[in-house]
C-alpha cells in the first residue's frame, strides 16, 4: 500500500493512524482511505486534520477488535447500550435516594462546596444520562457514563492504593459499588455509533424499563448492609439466571443475551462478592460453586449440541 504525501506530519500521522487497521484490511482499502483523508483535509487546517486523523485510528481499532456495524459483537453491543445506559441510571438513584436522610445530617454537619459536589454529582449526572439516552443523543450519553465510570474507577484505586496495607475486603466492597459504571462507560464506548437506535418510542420503553429493572437490582442486592449471615442463595440465583440468559447467544438469540449481559454488568460483581465474603474460604466455597458450575457447563453443551442453529446475529429480527 502507498500512501499519498500530504505534507511531512500529516503524513506521519495518517501512516501511524493506518498502522491501527488489521494488514488484510490495510491490503483491501488502505489507498482508498488515504485518498478520503487527502479529500478532506485538503482545505483544513490542523484542527480538520487531527480530527480526521483520531476518527480513522479510532475506526481502526473498531476494525481490529471486531466492533464494527458489520460485525456481531457491534450489534450486540449496540442492542445492550440502551439497557446498560438505563440501569445505570437506576443503579445510581436508588442508593442516593435511600442514603438522603444521611446525606442530609453530613451536609448539616459539614456543608463544604466539595460534599455538595460529592453527594449531588452522581444522581445530576445519571439523570442527565437517562435524559439523552431517552432523547438518542449517543454522544452525551457516553459522555455521562465516562463521568460516572471514572468516578467509580476514581474510588476504586483509591481504596486498592493504600498506604499500609492491601484490604481485599474493601476493595471488594467498593468494587460492587463502581465496577458497573466502569463496564457501563466501557460498554457504551464500546457500541458501534451507526447503529445505536433513534429515539423513538421503543427506545424510550427500553431506557425507562431498564431504569426501573437497574434500580430494583440494586436495591435486591442491598450491597451496603455488611451485616451477617448473608442469603448467599440468593447472590448465587442473581449471578446464575443472567449468565444462563448470555448463553442463549450460542444460538443466535442476541435479545435475552443482551439482557442477560445487562443484568451482568450490575449483578456480577456485587454478587461474586458476597458469595466470596458469605463463604469465608475455599473450603466453604467450593460446595457452593462445584454444582452450579457444573450446571452452567452442562447447559452450555446443551445449548451447543442440540438448539438451534443461527449464527450470532446472523438471523433477521433476532435483536
Amino acid at each position: 500500500m502507498t500512501t499519498p504525501v500530504i505534507g511531512a506530519p500529516p503524513s506521519a500521522v495518517l501512516r501511524a493512524a493506518l498502522q491501527l487497521y488489521p494488514a488484510r484490511y490495510r491490503r483491501e482499502r488502505g489507498e482508498e482511505l488515504a485518498e478520503v483523508f487527502a479529500d478532506t483535509t485538503a482545505a483544513g487546517g490542523r484542527v480538520a486534520v487531527a480530527r480526521e486523523v483520531l476518527g480513522l485510528a479510532v475506526y481502526g481499532l473498531r476494525v481490529r477488535l471486531g466492533l464494527t456495524g458489520a460485525s456481531a459483537a457491534g450489534r450486540l453491543l449496540a442492542l445492550l447500550a440502551p439497557m446498560v445506559a438505563g440501569a445505570a441510571v437506576g443503579a445510581t438513584m436508588v442508593p442516593w435516594v435511600v442514603s438522603l436522610e444521611r446525606t442530609t445530617r453530613w451536609l448539616a454537619w459539614d456543608d463544604s462546596l466539595q460534599n455538595h459536589v460529592r453527594a449531588f454529582a452522581p444522581p445530576v449526572a445519571a439523570l442527565l444520562l437517562g435524559v439523552a439516552a431517552l432523547l438518542g443523543r449517543w454522544t452525551a450519553v457516553r459522555a455521562t457514563a465516562l463521568v460516572l465510570g471514572a468516578a467509580g474507577l476514581y474510588q476504586l484505586v483509591g481504596a486498592a492504593w493504600q498506604p499500609y496495607r492491601f484490604d481485599v475486603w474493601w476493595v471488594g466492597y467498593i468494587g460492587m459499588a463502581t465496577l458497573p459504571f466502569v463496564v457501563t462507560a466501557l460498554l457504551l464506548v464500546a457500541a458501534p455509533t451507526d447503529l445505536l437506535p433513534w429515539a423513538n418510542r421503543r427506545t424510550a420503553a427500553l431506557v425507562l424499563t431498564s431504569v426501573a429493572v437497574g434500580g430494583l437490582l440494586e436495591a435486591a442486592q442491598n450491597w451496603d448492609d455488611t451485616s451477617f449471615p448473608l442469603d448467599l442463595p440468593w447472590f448465587v440465583v442473581m449471578l446464575v439466571v443472567p449468565l444462563l440468559l448470555t448463553f442463549a447467544g450460542l444460538r443466535g438469540r442476541t435479545g435475552p443475551m443482551a439482557v442477560g449481559l445487562a443484568v451482568l454488568v450490575l449483578t456480577g460483581p456485587g454478587c461474586l462478592f458476597n458469595i466470596w465474603r458469605e463463604s469465608r474460604g475455599i473450603s466453604h466455597l467450593l460446595p457452593v460453586a462445584a454444582p452450579v458450575v457444573a450446571l452452567l457447563v452442562l447447559v452450555a453443551v446443551a445449548e451447543r449440541r442440540f438448539g438451534r442453529r443461527e449464527a450470532l446475529g446472523v438471523v433477521p429480527g433476532r435483536a
